[in-house]
């Protein structure tokens, strides 16, 4: 049986096995051959003495594997269980135990009706084994179910053919493990995980076992999560001792000597931090132990559809895995494309495998080039991770296969083409060496000023990566004014048509050196420092900081700069000042919110140079620590001059106390139903409130929808009346708009938004807006067009537009090839298929052909009438049919009726044909 690029021969009595390598078997041919027929098992939670065995049927009740060490002994049964999980949806499930580590089995699963070919697949090495290679696969969004497109199923069975021709062996010798970073289906029903899923993965899923990770789109149509804890079977894992505390939902385990730690951006509770933190601290005591891998769906960081990450990864889960220094690598997905990059402060790095889901590419939606993501790349692409046990590295290589913006003929044209490689070293300890800036700046300057780094120094191999400039207005650099980390490279948009290729908008750029730019700064005093980063993601010190005054250029108004606007009580104050006046006696003080500079004095206070006594030198430019314990209340900070009352800045108010913790009883309501929200931890003043704004709304700026006073520590208000709508509600203290909870969203309503066409008719290859208002004001919120009588996340949707989270506004769309037919559009929230607006139907009609009113031959010229549009433009053009049509005029209709005399030579043109055009 041919098998991709190698023969498997199976006989009964005896085990044959033949593999032909890539010298063999010439180019690797990239033709789609689509997932072979017959029983797929699909493989899940390797163990090295166990593994799950899966597949569906449509009703067999038969539950069986026989396996061995070869494929003519298969002479052990184990007999499963199966789940009727629905009408004609048999889930059979198996679980072979007591199996040896590393070792190669041979299987085949059966029911009463259905029997697989034989299979091989390898157990994992020991845990803790520290030899050898370790391989994995990483592979995203799958999504479409198209079975026309079907492009999950190309990637799948293009990075097989790869993985083979890489390594000249079938794939169950050359990967241990394949990882999905979530969205495996685009809705979480039954027919999405056979169908889309377990299908379009049946090219490995027979092979090597697959671990999946919890994307929003498991969460669709299957919000508990019923479907997807039924079929995965994650639910006994642990990992160094820890158990999840929602397994199936978060988990995670070891292989050899790597954790793979599964996170899910969709359910980030406090118990989900405190279970990564008790797995960090258990890694970081685990002798046995120097890899950890983590997954998160949303990603740290994105580079399109900016705001659409995990906040939950990025501050508060990020944090706790760089605790320890065996975290070397992030995987997200939910953006279909590939990005990596690497955190600004820690040897992470985090990358984005986003499959070969719904159409993504530049210019669709806001973008921002952020200094912690050094390649974005448009294109479809996997990824393959090499770990060395033995030396100890860690080698990253993705492939890319497909571009959506080619047309359909030509899409899949990369061929595996090798886009992006990185590597990661344990036990380097040499970083570069400390770097200076070789500036000198013996009186003020002008911009532009360019910093110049000395250059790159190591110790190790390892080549410069990354440069980081910083200038503050102190010598603490708390106060920055420009923070900037530059890679050698950075890809980041691209060519456009027709080739759509990456730009390195660092291509001739010397990293080593940073320009200040005219205005670049306002006058004044600042501190400049760079450091150097190597391609194994280490950090050198800081230089040593230069000092240098900028005149001539902006004059730049005072400003006070606050971290927070809620402090717990006892927690020192930071303050950043820019811009001082310059006197010697400037100043900094603290007042409590109500009081009167001058005929109330500060409750603390200091000289720009952090003393109450003699105030040396003028600063214009620092930050200030105030250590003093200020009460529970409301206060402001203020920037004075000359040991004066005069303010020079705008006041900065701040909250000193405890954040009050809101909650809604229900994240949306019915039309009539009380919203009520809880609250605790409030201060229990007679005048503190709960407002309710709508959202796109600000407290101060807008009047509150309605509002009521709290008034005591704890309790809950009931808000009736609510019209249909996004809300959210906010607690403000003592009578004003200073907020001390976090904002909490809700909605009242179903069909809250509204989405209008200006006319029901769309011309063909005509563009048409859309207007829409009161939307959710989520990034991925979508307005999406299907066809008439189909079910969104049920059929394939037509065409979509993100509007970055606007609440109001319109979209253009632009379908030349629309074809002609009857549709319907609506808004959908958070890249999902909730509805969340009206339904408007409208109807493409194809572009009605001109109409001649009379078209006869008058002599030596043609007399043509046709039925015209006053203002429009037609040509009118001839032909002898042989040499194709050429323009004889263009004439712009003032009627509904146009009337054109042509000449016509009948002594030259025997033969001519006329026609009328509006294009």
């Amino acid at each position: 049986m041919n098998r991709s690029q190698f023969l498997r021969l199976s006989t009964v009595g005896a085990a044959a096995f033949a593999f032909r390598p890539r010298w063999a078997m010439g180019a690797i041919n990239y033709d789609f051959q689509g997932t072979p027929a017959g029983l797929r098992p699909y493989l899940q939670t390797p163990r090295p003495d166990s593994v799950w065995v899966s597949w569906w049927t449509d009703a067999n009740t038969q539950t069986h594997v026989d396996f061995g060490t070869s494929a003519g002994a298969l002479t052990q049964t184990v007999s499963g269980t199966v789940n009727a999980m629905g009408t004609n949806y048999r889930y059979h499930s198996v679980r072979l135990t007591g199996l040896q580590p590393n070792t190669y089995y041979y299987y085949r699963a059966r029911t009463e009706n259905v029997t697989s070919e034989v299979f091989r697949f390898r157990t994992p090495k020991a845990i803790g084994t520290a030899t050898g290679k370790f391989r994995v696969m990483v592979i995203g969004d799958n999504q479409i179910i198209d079975p026309e497109q079907r492009r999950y199923e190309r990637l799948v069975e293009r990075a097989k053919k790869k993985v083979e021709d890489l390594y000249g062996a079938p794939i169950e010798e050359a990967i241990d493990l394949v990882l999905m970073p979530g969205d495996q289906v685009d809705v979480g029903t039954l027919e999405h995980y056979r169908h889309l899923h377990f299908k379009f993965c049946g090219w490995i899923s027979p092979n090597v076992p697959i671990m999946t990770t919890i994307g929003n789109h498991e969460t669709y149509s299957d919000p508990g999560l019923a479907n997807y804890k039924a079929i995965f079977r994650y639910d006994d894992l642990t990992c160094l001792g820890v158990t999840s505390t929602d397994p199936e939902v978060y988990y995670a385990y070891q292989l050899a000597n790597i954790a793979f730690v599964h996170t899910s951006s969709e359910h980030t509770t406090a118990a989900q931090t405190t279970w990564v933190q008790n797995v960090v601290n258990a890694a970081n005591a685990a002798p046995g132990l120097d890899w950890m891998i983590s997954l998160c769906h949303r990603p740290y960081q994105a580079e399109q559809y900016i705001g659409d990450i995990s906040n939950w990864l990025r501050t508060t889960a990020m944090p706790v895995l760089a605790q320890t220094q065996k975290h070397v690598l992030n995987i997200g997905a939910h953006h279909h494309l590939y990005a990596r990059g690497q955190t600004r402060e820690w040897p992470v790095y985090h990358i984005i495998s986003g499959g070969s889901a719904w159409d993504q590419f530049w210019g669709q939606s806001t973008e921002s080039n952020y200094d912690d993501v050094q390649k974005t790349i448009a294109h479809w692409s996997w990824q393959l991770i090499e770990f060395d046990l033995d030396a100890r590295t860690m080698d990253v290589r993705c492939f890319s296969e497909a571009n959506v913006r080619f047309p359909t003929a030509t899409r899949w044209s990369y061929n595996s083409r090798l886009v992006d490689q990185f590597a990661r070293k344990l036990g380097v300890t040499a970083a570069p060496q400390k770097p200076s800036l070789t500036n000198t700046f013996s009186a003020p300057v002008a911009l532009p000023v360019e910093l110049t780094s000395s250059p790159y120094q190591t110790a190790s191999s390892e080549p410069m990566n990354s440069t980081w400039f910083q200038v503050a207005a102190d010598a603490g650099f708390t106060n920055l004014k420009i923070d900037r980390i530059r890679d050698v490279e950075n890809l980041y948009g691209d060519t456009g048509a027709p080739l759509y290729e990456p730009v390195n908008t660092h291509a001739g750029v010397d990293i080593l050196r940073f320009t200040i730019a005219t205005s670049g700064l306002p006058n004044g005093t600042y501190h400049a420092r760079v450091r150097h980063r190597d391609t194994n993601t280490l950090w050198s010190s800081w230089s040593n900081a230069v000092s240098f005054t900028i005149q001539g250029s902006v004059a730049a108004d005072a400003k006070l700069t606050l971290q927070k606007t809620v402090y717990p009580p006892n927690e020192n104050i930071g303050v950043a000042f820019e811009n001082g006046a310059g006197h010697v006696r400037d100043w900094i003080g603290i007042y409590q919110k109500g009081q009167t500079p001058g005929p109330t004095g500060s409750t603390t206070w200091y000289y720009l140079n952090n003393t109450t006594g003699a105030p040396g030198t003028a600063i214009r430019n620092g930050s200030l620590n105030f250590t003093h314990d200020l009460p529970v209340g409301e206060w402001f900070v203020a920037f004075f001059t000359a040991d004066g009352y005069t303010e020079i800045a705008p006041r900065v108010p701040f909250y000193v106390g405890s954040m009050v913790t809101l909650t809604a009883t229900e994240e949306a309501y019915d039309e009539g139903e009380t919203a009520r929200i809880n609250f605790t931890g409030a201060p229990g003043g007679a005048q503190d409130w709960i407002g309710i704004y709508q959202v796109g709304t600000s407290p101060g700026s807008t009047e509150a929808v309605t509002w009521q006073r709290a008034g005591q520590a704890a309790g809950f208000r009931d808000f009736t009346a609510l019209a249909k709508g996004y809300y959210y509600a906010a607690f403000m203290v003592n009578n004003g708009y200073q907020e001390i909870s976090t904002r909490v969203p809700f909605s009242v309503g179903t069909l809250i938004s509204t989405v209008s066409m200006e006319s029901a008719q769309v011309q063909q290859g005509s563009d048409f807006n859309v207007n829409f208002s009161n939307g959710p004001g989520i990034p991925k919120d979508w307005i999406g067009i299907f066809k008439e009588g189909e079910v969104p996340g049920v059929n394939v949707l037509t065409a979509y537009i993100y509007f970055a989270g606007a609440t109001s506004g319109s979209v253009t769309f632009h379908l030349p090839e629309l074809p002609p037919g009857n549709y319907f559009l609506a808004m959908f929230t958070n890249d999902s298929y909730t509805e969340v607006s009206n339904r408007v139907t409208f109807s493409v009609v194809g572009k009605a052909p001109l109409e001649f009113e009379q078209a006869e031959l008058e002599g030596n010229q043609m007399r043509l009438r046709w039925k015209s549009e006053p203002g429009k433009t037609y040509k009118v053009q001839k032909s002898d049919l042989v040499n194709g049509w050429s323009d004889v005029r263009s004439v712009t209709a003032t009627a509904t009726s146009h009337e054109e005399l042509v000449p016509v030579n009948l002594a030259t043109e025997p033969k001519c044909f006329f026609r009328v055009t509006d294009e």
